[in-house]
C-alpha cells in the first residue's frame, strides 16, 4: 500500500519549507496528488523520489528551470552530457568567482593608505567593475574569434615600429601588445608601460619571467610604471605612444592629448583606439525584426550615446592634433550555437539581457534563420584606430 505525504510532512522530510514544495508546483518539478474529500495536497512515494531528485541536482547547483527539463525529459537525456554541461557551467562559475575575489583585492589595494569615504570607494569600486566588463569582453573574443593577438597585430602593424625607437603605452593592461607580437619585436627598443593597477604589471612579469616572452623581451629595455596618466610626468620625446581602449577612463581628454603632443617627438605617432559601431549597426536591424517594432528604445539609445561618443572623441583629436587618420579594423566572430550569440549579445548590450531573457526561447528560435551552411552564427564589429601628428 503506497504512502502518502501532507504538504508539511514532505517539507519537514526533505528539510525546506512549504513554500518551496508551492515553488516546485508551479515549475512543475513536483505534482501533488489532491485528497478528494478536503482538496489538500498529497504527496506518494513517487513524489519523494522526485523529491531526491531535485535535491541531488540543487546540490550540484543546477537551476529549476533546468531540473525541470531533466524530469520531463528523464527516460531520454543522456546522464553522462547532462553531468558534463553542468561541470563546464560550474567551472565558468568558478573562474567568474575567482575574478571577483580579484577585484575584491585590488579594491582594498587601490584604497590602501587613502581615507575610505563613500567617494573614493566607489570611484575604485567603478574602475574594477568596469575593467571586469572589459575582461570579460575579451575572453568572449578568444572564444569566437583570435582575438586579442589579431588586434595586439594590427595595431603593431599600423605603428611601423623601428629599432632604438623610444615608446609610451600608456594604459598597457597586461601587455598584450608586447606578448602577441613578441616574436616582431625590433631590437635596441625603449618601452614604458603605464598603467593605473599594478596587478596588470604582475601579471606582465609573471609571463615575462619565463619562455618565449623572457627571451624576446631581452632585445629591448621594458619598464612597468604604476600610476595615473592625468597626473603623472611624461618623460619624452617618444616617437610613438599607444592609448589603446582607455579613453573612456579620461576625466579630461583634452588635457592630457595636449600632454602626449607634447612628449612626441617631431615625426611621432599617437595611436589611439576605441570600439566602433558596426555591431549596433548590425544588431539594430535584427532586433527591430524580432520584437516587430521599427525601433528598439534601450539599444537604439545605447546606439546614439556611442555614436556620439565617437563624434565628441574625434573632435577633440583633431582640436589637438594637426593630422588625424582613422583606420576601421573588422573582426569577424564566429558563435557554434544560438545560445552562444544571445549571451554574447547580452554581455556587450547590458540593456536589452533582461528583455531577451524574459523570451529567450523564442529569440534562440528566431536565431536559427542567421545559421549559415557550417552550422555556424557569424557576427562583425569593428574597431577605430587613429594615427595622430603633429605635421
Amino acid at each position: 500500500m503506497n504512502k502518502y505525504y501532507t504538504i508539511g510532512q514532505l517539507a519537514k522530510l526533505a528539510g525546506i519549507s512549504t513554500k518551496t514544495l508551492r515553488v516546485y508546483e508551479r515549475k512543475g518539478l513536483l505534482l501533488p496528488e489532491r485528497n478528494e474529500e478536503n482538496g489538500y495536497r498529497m504527496y506518494g512515494e513517487e513524489s519523494v523520489k522526485t523529491m531526491e531528485k531535485i535535491q541531488l541536482m540543487k546540490y550540484l547547483d543546477f537551476s529549476l528551470d533546468q531540473i525541470a527539463a531533466f524530469l520531463r525529459l528523464y527516460e531520454n537525456v543522456s546522464r553522462k552530457n547532462m553531468l558534463l554541461e553542468q561541470k563546464r557551467l560550474l567551472e565558468k562559475k568558478r573562474e567568474q568567482l575567482n575574478t571577483v575575489i580579484a577585484h575584491v583585492d585590488r579594491t582594498v589595494q587601490e584604497c590602501e593608505g587613502e581615507e575610505l569615504d563613500d567617494n573614493t570607494f566607489l570611484k575604485a569600486l567603478g574602475r574594477i567593475v568596469r575593467d571586469r566588463r572589459a575582461d570579460e569582453l575579451v575572453l568572449r573574443l578568444k572564444q569566437h574569434a583570435d582575438e586579442p593577438r589579431g588586434w595586439s597585430r594590427f595595431i603593431f602593424d599600423m605603428a611601423e615600429l623601428q629599432t632604438d625607437m623610444r615608446v609610451l603605452d600608456a594604459g598597457a593592461g597586461i601587455g598584450n601588445l608586447w606578448r602577441y607580437n613578441r616574436e616582431r619585436l625590433p631590437k635596441k627598443m625603449n618601452v614604458t608601460c603605464v598603467d593605473r593597477h599594478n596587478t596588470h604589471m604582475d601579471t606582465f612579469y609573471a609571463d615575462a619571467g619565463v619562455g618565449e616572452l623572457k627571451e624576446y623581451l631581452q632585445n629591448s629595455d621594458f619598464y612597468f610604471v604604476w600610476d595615473d596618466l592625468e597626473t603623472m610626468s611624461l618623460n619624452g620625446p617618444y616617437e610613438r605612444i599607444f592609448f589603446n581602449h582607455v579613453v573612456s577612463h579620461i576625466t579630461n581628454r583634452h588635457a592630457l592629448y595636449r600632454k602626449f603632443d607634447s612628449a612626441l617627438s617631431g615625426n611621432g605617432v599617437f595611436i589611439c583606439t576605441w570600439g566602433g559601431l558596426l555591431f549596433y549597426e548590425k544588431l539594430l536591424p535584427l532586433l527591430y525584426e524580432f520584437f516587430e517594432e521599427k525601433e528598439y528604445t534601450e539599444l537604439d539609445e545605447l546606439y546614439h550615446k556611442h555614436k556620439a561618443h565617437v563624434e565628441d572623441w574625434e573632435k577633440e583629436l583633431h582640436a589637438v592634433f594637426p593630422k588625424v587618420e582613422r583606420h576601421a579594423y573588422v573582426l569577424t566572430l564566429h558563435f557554434g550555437t544560438a545560445e552562444e550569440f544571445l549571451e554574447y549579445i547580452q554581455q556587450v548590450c547590458r540593456p536589452v539581457r533582461e528583455s531577451l531573457e524574459t523570451r529567450r526561447k523564442e529569440f534562440l528560435e528566431f536565431l536559427v534563420r542567421f545559421k549559415n551552411e557550417d552550422g555556424e552564427f557569424i557576427f562583425e564589429r569593428d574597431t577605430y584606430l587613429y594615427c595622430c601628428r603633429k605635421n
